[in-house]
């Protein structure tokens, strides 16, 4: 069962008085610290440090964050621990161009460029090289996918298609969260975090394998809280949940340069929601309110050989085995996943730096639907093949052409080719420009292949008396899936030390968009039902689109002691070829902000005690009655003593609560109202 604590709103009183303790904390904090500030070293990186971060997400190789001719950001750890959030689609909220909208207390929208939904089908999220995304609807269940926060090395975000190296799915974008190596892990964490609307309790220890190896083992378990309906009232959808992994290093011995990787994952989640589904019965309304369970479990476990032959040249090979099964009021979906992949990266051969790369993914799914949804087939096999090649061609000491492709091949559409093209100006030390055109797919879903889905019923105004009427989606199996051809133009500066900006603009053309158009309608039965007469729409893949946007981020470390960062996007999207038959076709256009901005001061006080206050803006959806909204997060951390540290965190201060978001694609899912949260936090390394 969900974890329910029953009617606990918050009362506004409780809420005024945990900040007007948040700020005086800072206060008492603040004052004695202010003069003496300068000569305390930061704990955060600088602009500089920053750019020569390494990343592998751009090129499957590690490479420096100035040089890669991408639109990436990176997300490091000191970030997500000092922003205050509580899990990892909230620690998203930090990255320009990413829109991170909360549904409920257990559901969340993310995604990038466009689009956003909670199915959202068109970026790739991968955990330690695991992609996490569900072939049922190409998306992925947010709310499954934790770790201790403090873990996390590092999460890289490409804005824009990563398919050449990626594959299909990475349309928009990709996600690459990556944890710290088991040796970087060592000895006991323990964490727990209290207060009006989340809580959770974690524990991590760490250790040693003989000479060359380290672990790691967590356990984590996690309550949020019922929030409040739109209009009025409880809702319900409060989530508990319980998780525990382990991670193995190893070095090999002698004058093998081989390390190896061993880990997993598993996690048990139970959380509700109000939903709304169809009546079969007549007179009056043809609707009833439904309180949905979900519950999820599943497990996973990676292994990984690394072979490097010298500085500049290695093999990888990666393989995982992936359980979910996830129980819903519609539908029970149950998935066994098994990928295989493998890379080389070739020594620099006179101006070609070459990579190269194979998989294999199978799946196979168990599905049982509802009076509300069926299937064809309830157990169905899929098979993906795929290979890369990418080169990186030295054209002069300051420019580089890369060039690639990924090729796949699926059980839906065939063989696809991703190609993908990067022009590189290394202008100097401290600037780069750079331009790329690619073509990236979104393969079929399952949804969209097998899938009957009573939306609404209702009466069809005449006789006969029992005949009713019903809004239905339906799949259609010679739907072919979405394109996009994609174009980006970016620099990025290192103006001082202290200071840098990167920006990044794009045109992207979508082709065969999954919009629904009214197909031949049908009378039938079904089951035991009354005989309906069926309006139903089905993908059809004329409609296209395109989108076009900015986004810049800056950052600017004032003091020693205070960083600035800062980013703003700006996002148009304008969709063609829509008919007067296409259900929700408009819906692109109006379920992503226009602008988004963000601002993050991070202030060391003393060496211990740290300021960060973050200010985000997002731009309204007027369609879905989604205001334009201005939040602040402020978090207050007080080291004690070595190894244990204290911290405060407001969310979203500005405002008692806020509707930040309603899914056009479950628009059976009722609106919700994500309150105002304070909370504590005791961190003890031993």
């Amino acid at each position: 069962m969900p974890y329910q604590k029953g009617i606990s709103k918050k009362d506004t009183t409780a809420l005024r008085y945990s900040a007007a303790f948040l700020f005086s904390a800072l206060n008492l904090a603040v004052m004695p610290a202010a003069y003496a500030a300068d000569d305390v070293d930061s704990f955060a990186l600088s602009p500089e440090q920053l750019f020569n971060a390494t990343v592998t997400s751009v090129s499957k190789t590690s490479q420096k964050l100035m040089d890669a001719p991408a639109a990436i950001y990176v997300l490091t750890n000191e970030e997500i621990m000092r922003s205050g959030a509580t899990s990892i689609p909230e620690a998203l909220r930090l990255v320009p161009g990413v829109q991170v909208a909360r549904v409920n207390a257990n559901s969340w929208a993310i995604s990038i460029r466009g689009f956003n939904s909670t199915l959202d089908d068109k970026l790739l999220v991968l955990i330690d090289g695991r992609t996490v995304y569900d072939p049922l609807f190409s998306g992925v269940y947010w709310d499954i996918q934790d770790t201790v926060l403090e873990d996390i090395d590092r999460i890289e975000v490409i804005r824009g298609p990563g398919a050449t190296l990626w594959g299909a799915n990475a349309v928009n974008g990709v996600i690459n969260i990556i944890t710290k190596k088991a040796a970087d892990t060592q000895g006991n964490l323990a964490s727990t975090t209290y207060g009006n609307q989340d809580g959770n309790v974690e524990e991590r220890y760490g250790g040693k394998l003989g000479d060359n190896g380290y672990y790691r083992v967590y356990g984590k378990y996690l309550e949020r809280d019922n929030e409040e309906l739109d209009t009025g009232g409880n809702a319900r959808d409060a989530q508990e949940e319980s998780r525990g992994g382990f991670r193995a290093d190893w070095k090999g011995t002698g004058d093998a340069k081989d390390d190896f990787t061993f880990q997993g994952d598993a996690y048990n989640s139970g959380a509700s929601q109000y939903r709304f589904q169809p009546l079969f019965s007549l007179p009056g309304p043809h609707t009833q309110l439904d309180l949905e369970e979900l519950d999820a479990h599943g497990g996973n476990m990676l292994g990984r050989w690394n072979r490097t032959f010298s500085e500049d040249s290695k093999f990888t090979l990666q393989s995982y085995v992936d359980y979910t099964s996830r129980d819903q009021l519609v539908l029970r979906d149950k998935r066994a996943t098994f990928d295989i992949d493998a890379q080389y990266e070739f020594p620099q051969m006179d101006r070609h730096k070459i990579i190269i790369g194979g998989g294999y993914r199978y799946s196979h799914d168990n599905l049982t639907g509802s009076q509300f949804v069926t299937f064809t087939d309830i157990g169905e096999n899929t098979n993906i093949l795929s290979s890369f090649i990418q080169d990186k061609i030295t054209l002069d000491p300051q420019w580089f052409l890369t060039l690639g492709s990924k090729f796949e091949h699926n059980d839906y559409t065939g063989f696809v080719a991703e190609p993908n093209a990067r022009l590189q100006w290394q202008i100097d030390d401290s600037q780069m420009a750079w331009s790329s055109a690619s073509h990236a797919v979104r393969t079929p879903s399952r949804l969209e292949e097998d899938l009957h889905l009573i939306q609404a019923a209702g009466s069809a105004g005449g006789p006969p008396a029992t005949l009713l009427t019903s809004l239905d989606t339906i799949a259609n199996p010679g739907y072919n899936g979405e394109e996009v051809n994609a174009y980006e133009l970016g620099y990025r500066k290192q103006w001082t030390p202290k200071v840098s900006t990167d920006i990044a603009t794009f045109y992207n053309a979508y082709h065969g968009l999954s919009t629904y158009t009214l197909a031949t309608p049908a009378i039938f039965v079904i089951g035991t039902d009354p005989t309906r007469f069926e309006e139903p729409f089905a993908p059809d893949g004329n409609a296209w689109a395109e989108t076009y946007g900015v986004e810049t981020t800056a950052n600017w470390r004032v003091l020693n002691n205070l960083n600035l960062s800062a980013s703003h996007s700006v996002l148009v999207i304008a969709m063609h070829d829509i008919t007067a038959n296409t259900l929700g076709a408009q819906a692109p256009e109006k379920q992503s902000p226009k602008y988004q901005a963000n601002l993050h001061a991070a202030w060391d006080i003393t060496k211990d005690v740290t300021y960060d206050a973050m200010f985000y803006y997002n731009s309204a959806l007027t369609s879905y009655l989604v205001q334009s909204h201005t939040r602040l997060d402020m978090r207050l951390g007080w080291r004690v003593a070595d190894g244990v540290e204290l911290s405060l965190v407001g969310q979203d201060l500005l405002d008692p609560s806020t509707h930040e978001f309603v899914s056009p694609t479950d628009g059976h899912v009722l609106p919700v109202d994500i309150s105002r949260a304070i909370y504590g936090k005791v961190t003890w390394r031993f």
